[in-house]
């Protein structure tokens, strides 16, 4: 079976942002190396999440205890289940994620919030919780203005690429890969140096993981 790609859009800057110049160098190369390998792309800064309110939430523990919910709240909870199957039934998800304020970006953090549901994403049994997405693998294109990564001055201030790990590890997914691009803001000599370096980094996973399939 071909290998089918997800980009998630973590950033609302469109053709400006270099996290997705980065991601998508990375793609096209995955793709010339996977034959018939697809593509789906999901800008999660324009796509129409379902909106988890109030009665949404209420709605799931309704609807759990068979109880009558909304014709609106059942609504809204298909559309949820329809994104987290929609999300696992990829086997690999590039993530372009900008560094806001040592965070993500609230719109990837609102879809994170809209996949990652019980029974859905992840279950809880008697041995603990099992992540469901086992077998996947992730690949965060990482930039920040600032360089804040694990083992410089200021890393514990990563709550981007920490995050992202944490989570995926969560809902299953443990073969998780990072390009970092940083700076992004700065002299341009300095932003271009750290492009280059993204790009050779992102050159560098793809030949490693190429190499690795055909062990």
């Amino acid at each position: 079976m071909s290998e089918r790609l997800l980009h998630v859009i973590g950033s609302p800057r469109g053709e400006r942002s270099r996290s997705v110049k980065v991601a998508e160098r990375l793609i096209e190369g995955l793709v010339a190396a996977s034959p018939g390998a697809s593509v789906e792309t999901l800008n999660v800064c324009s796509a129409q999440l379902p909106a988890l309110t109030g009665p949404v939430i209420e709605g799931r523990y309704a609807l759990i205890e068979g109880r009558e919910v909304a014709d609106e709240v059942r609504a809204a909870w298909a559309q949820i289940g329809e994104a987290v199957a929609h999300f696992l039934s990829f086997d690999t998800i590039v993530f372009s994620v900008p560094m806001w304020n040592f965070g993500i970006p609230w719109q990837l953090k609102q879809y994170i919030d809209t996949i990652t549901q019980p029974g859905m994403a992840f279950r809880v049994s008697e041995t603990g919780v099992e992540g469901l997405g086992a077998g996947k693998r992730a690949i965060l294109v990482a930039s920040g203005a600032l360089d804040i990564r694990a083992g410089t001055p200021g890393g514990e201030l990563d709550h981007q690429v920490r995050f992202m790990q944490a989570w995926l590890g969560f809902i299953g997914i443990t073969d998780v890969h990072v390009v970092h691009l940083r700076p992004t803001y700065g002299p341009p000599e300095a932003v271009e140096a750290a492009m280059a370096e993204a790009y050779a980094s992102a050159e560098a996973l793809v030949s490693d993981l190429s190499r690795a399939s055909r062990v």
